[in-house]
Order: C-alpha cells, then sequence, then structure tokens
C-alpha cells in the first residue's frame, strides 16, 4: 500500500460555504489533508475563526483563501466563486453547506424568521449551486456540488419546509448536469455535539416535540461534524462518481417514525 502526503497532492479546489466552524470546518480540513485546496466561507463576524481553519489548511501544506459574502444575495455569491477561481485556479467541488433552522412551531413562526430561512436554506443554496454549475461547465472538467441542510426537518419541524427545496433542487441539478461529468447530491445530518445544548435548552422545541430528546434509543449517537465529512469525502471522491442526485441522512436513526 503506498501513502503520498497531503503535501504532494493535487486534486483540485474546493468552495466551502460556512467553514469557520462545526460541520464546514471539518469538511475544509478534511479535503485540504486529501490534497484539495480550499477556500473556506463564511460572514464576516466569522472572520477570526475563519482565518483560523485557514491557517490550519495551510500547516497542512495546501493552498488556501478565506472569502466573506452573504450567500443571499445573489452577486455575493457569484464573487465568491469568481474570487475562488482567480484565488486558487478553478473550481472543482462546492460544499454549499449553510443552513439555518428554526425551531419554534409553525404557530409562533413570525414572518421574519420564515423569510430568513427561505433566504438561506433555498435561496442561498441554488445561488451556490447555480454559480458553481456555470464556472464547472465553463472549465469543461467536471464536478462535484453538495448541498447540506438538517434531518431535523424530517422529524415535524418548520425547517422541513425551508429545507425540502433542497432536495428538490439536488435531483433536477443531477439530471441536468450529468451530461457535464458533474454530480450532485445533497446531505443531512442529525444534531452535532456543537448543536445539542441549544437544542436541549430550546423550550419551543420542547413544545413541539417532547419525547424527541437527544437520548432516545438503542441507536442514539450525536453526530460528529467529522462524521459529515467523511461522507463529503467520498462523494467527491473519483469511487462517487456514479452516485447523483441523492440526499443522503447521517443521523442514525434520528428521522425514522419511531
Amino acid at each position: 500500500m503506498s501513502f503520498t502526503h497531503p503535501r504532494l497532492l493535487n486534486r483540485g479546489v474546493a468552495l466551502v460555504t460556512s467553514a469557520a466552524k462545526g460541520a464546514g470546518r471539518a469538511i475544509a480540513l478534511r479535503l485540504a489533508s486529501e490534497g484539495f485546496k480550499v477556500a473556506v466561507h463564511d460572514l464576516p463576524h466569522n472572520g477570526e475563526l475563519l482565518l483560523n481553519v485557514h491557517r490550519n489548511i495551510q500547516r497542512l501544506g495546501q493552498h488556501s483563501v478565506v472569502l466573506t459574502a452573504d450567500i443571499t444575495e445573489e452577486d455575493q455569491v457569484k464573487s465568491l466563486v469568481e474570487d475562488t477561481y482567480k484565488c486558487l485556479g478553478g473550481l472543482d467541488v462546492m460544499v454549499a453547506n449553510t443552513a439555518v433552522r428554526e425551531s419554534a412551531p409553525l404557530i409562533s413562526t413570525t414572518a421574519e424568521a420564515w423569510n430568513r430561512l427561505f433566504d438561506v436554506n433555498a435561496r442561498g443554496v441554488f445561488f451556490c449551486y447555480k454559480y458553481a454549475a456555470q464556472q464547472m461547465i465553463s472549465e469543461g472538467k467536471g464536478g462535484r456540488i453538495i448541498g447540506g441542510c438538517s434531518a431535523w426537518g424530517k422529524k415535524g419541524l418548520l425547517t422541513i419546509i425551508s429545507q425540502s427545496p433542497l432536495r428538490g433542487l439536488t435531483e433536477s441539478a443531477a439530471l441536468e448536469l450529468h451530461e457535464h461529468g458533474i454530480t450532485v447530491n445533497s446531505y443531512a445530518p442529525g444534531q452535532t455535539i456543537q448543536q445539542i445544548d441549544a437544542i436541549n435548552s430550546s423550550e419551543a422545541f420542547h413544545q413541539l416535540q417532547p419525547s424527541a430528546t437527544l437520548d432516545r434509543g438503542p441507536l442514539a449517537h450525536c453526530e460528529t461534524p467529522q462524521a459529515i465529512a467523511h461522507l463529503v469525502s467520498y462523494l467527491v471522491s473519483k469511487e462517487a462518481h456514479y452516485i447523483t442526485g441523492q440526499h443522503i441522512g447521517i443521523d442514525r436513526h434520528r428521522a425514522l417514525p419511531f
């Protein structure tokens, strides 16, 4: 068995959104360790955390660039992709990892919260898919587009409404882009360690689902960001070239109806 140190690898360029912490951070570091140049994105207020990820990628011997943008703004997403190309020389992988959730019941959800959900979980991801696809097609090398949401939407939270478009977008984009050698998939993790305290302390969540505790059942498990990164690592590999149009849960039993 041979092993090539990551410093000697060059598997292409990846752009990871919301990469300052949690799953996005784990994905960015995993891809860098496997030979990708990585553009890391987040909102400006997460700049210090994002810079830390950037430095860790550089320690792995890979090129990286820090980019900030609001993915709900089309022109900013367009610039995000263009800047990735200008700084790192291409775009082979887009991981649209940005998503927000609303744990309040339907009857107490505000219009502002509703709009925010759709702005990020539907509109923002659409822009990421659109401009990543345009760039990959122009380069003519194929590519991987991956979107992320939350399996908690399957358990009755209002978030499911805003995340349903991701599944449809993923399937439609996969059909449209396969002729260009681009695969499109999405993932739905359960709660990660970084989110568990906030969920447990959410009165609205327990009002909505009093039995949905995080320690329920023999398969009870809190996903780590690394588990999500493992899946993304596989989806961007050559071995996964035949997997497209899939929405994959990473939640053990959390989305099952029991």
